[in-house]
């Protein structure tokens, strides 16, 4: 082994020839001979020492539209396609080396036809001037495997069409407004449910299967949520029942469904907050405010507490959120409010007040960005559990920067008590620099006529540092004139 690789052999073919007849064999003519040989084989070709072809035999008719009396006299290489040529070498070479090759596949090539696949077995013959090619006609294995591809290609495109039909199902699902979940009828445990079922339970979808349904609820409603599944379960019918959630004494109506899957019988279960004055629209239960959708700012209605009721459509756009149940049952201060207690501070006024208009908040939507907000809102006590109405009205920068300035009819003073509990001190002293710093550059830009160097010396900056500042506060475009 020079180049380091190892020499590829031809392996002996193994074979057992006729041991104790060969005096039956005497004076055998050559024609009966001839005969014996090609009936020993489906396609029988004799190649001539320089591998061309000498003879054919066949017994299949079929064999003769691929005119195999053509290849008499032409190299064996032109009868097939091009990727046969090495093994044609190679059963030449293992065929001179060890007087029977190994079998070879070869295609033999025909104008308008399918390929004709054939398995050769090459054999020199002592005596005979020439080699034997035993073919064994493939046309039937071709087909059988072309069948078995054929069907693994369906099953591949049946399992891909049932893993999208899987997906487009498991996609609506998870987008329904309504919680649903599905539950094992024999050991009442949950099988599946959807994100809107696991925001109304107050557990993280993801954790929802393998719990037990009972689990979830209030001790004291156990039993009426068994006794419930038991009768659904045995005749068949539809129930609906009332239960507290293990979270909080939040009260949420049960509709349970039986259904047979894989020869037992499993239920689901619709989930739906007991508000007072709440109503089935979409499959979700919550209050509805039909004018709330004809307001043209982004507006949502909330409990006492805080909890979102409903939305419109203009705050789903604000917050960059898809549907409604993935706001509706979580507190409003995961998107509104600059601290954790800026929503309290909210609720507390309205609770004293009634009304609040132009609160300085911030906002947080889906894709992790906040901005500066302005909230008005209306505390409604025409229900017995009071409601409040929430309209949020976008600032921009510049606004947002003057949320301290003092006004003729509002102080200072005044501002920055509202915002004492809202905004942590530090944020407040920064914000309150910033503000100071924007009115002496304002300041100066007016005595200097827009004059920038001139501000910039007034203000004891260098022009870079004065033209950070401009950009910083807002007023690259500001001329003094205000």
């Amino acid at each position: 082994m020079p180049d380091g690789h190892m020499d590829k052999a031809p392996s002996k073919s193994t074979h057992t020839e006729f041991q104790h007849s060969s005096r039956l064999f005497d004076g055998l003519p050559a024609g009966t001979a001839l005969g014996l040989v090609s009936l020993g084989a489906d396609i029988t070709l004799i190649i001539a020492l320089d591998g061309k072809v000498q003879d054919v035999a066949f017994r299949d008719e079929a064999v003769s539209n691929y005119r195999p009396e053509s290849w008499i006299g032409q190299p064996w290489r032109n009868s097939v396609t091009p990727e046969c040529f090495e093994k044609i070498d190679a059963l030449l070479d293992e065929c001179m080396k060890t007087g029977v090759s190994r079998p070879h596949h070869l295609n033999h090539r025909h104008k308008g036809l399918p390929d004709l696949p054939v398995e050769y077995i090459l054999a020199k013959v002592d005596g005979f001037d020439g080699l034997l090619a035993f073919g064994r006609d493939l046309r039937r294995f071709a087909e059988i495997q072309q069948q078995l591809i054929q069907a693994q290609f369906e099953l591949e495109g049946e399992y891909r069409r049932i893993r999208e039909a899987e997906a487009r199902y498991r996609i609506i699902f998870q987008k329904l407004d309504r919680g649903v979940l599905v539950v094992d009828g024999d050991q009442r445990r949950i099988l599946d449910g959807n994100s809107s079922a696991g925001m109304l339970l107050g557990v993280s979808q993801g954790k929802l299967a393998g719990e037990s349904l009972a689990s979830l609820f209030k001790k004291t409603d156990r039993d009426a949520i068994a006794s419930a599944l038991g009768t659904a379960r045995d005749k068949g019918i539809e129930r609906t029942i009332h239960a507290r959630r293990m979270a909080d004494d939040e009260e949420l109506v049960l509709i349970i469904a039986p259904y047979r899957e894989s020869g037992q019988v499993n239920f689901l279960l619709t989930l739906h907050p007991a508000n007072t004055g709440a109503q089935m629209e979409n499959g979700l239960a919550y209050a509805r405010h039909d004018w709330l959708d004809a307001v043209p700012e982004p507006g949502v209605l909330t409990d006492a507490k805080g909890i979102v009721l409903t939305v419109n459509d203009r705050f789903l756009d604000l917050l960059h959120v898809l549907s409604r149940n993935q706001v509706i049952g979580r507190n409003i201060n995961n998107w509104l409010g600059a601290s954790n207690v800026d929503m309290q501070v909210l609720l507390s006024r309205l609770q004293d007040e009634g009304e609040v208009g132009l609160f300085q908040s911030a906002l947080r939507d889906g894709l992790g960005a906040t901005r500066p907000v302005r909230l008005n809102a209306l505390m409604d006590t025409a229900y017995a559990d009071p409601r409040v109405v929430i309209l949020v009205n976008e600032q921009n920068p510049r606004d947002a920067g003057q949320r301290v300035r003092g006004t003729p009819h509002h102080t200072a003073t005044s501002d920055f008590a509202e915002l004492i509990g809202r905004v942590p001190l530090k944020e407040l002293i920064r914000e309150s620099a910033d503000v100071i710093e924007k009115l002496c550059i304002e300041a100066a830009l007016k005595q200097t006529e827009n004059n920038r160097a001139s501000a910039a010396d007034l203000l004891g900056l260098s022009r870079q540092s004065l033209y950070i500042k401009l950009k910083r506060h807002g007023l690259e475009d500001y001329d003094g004139s205000k």
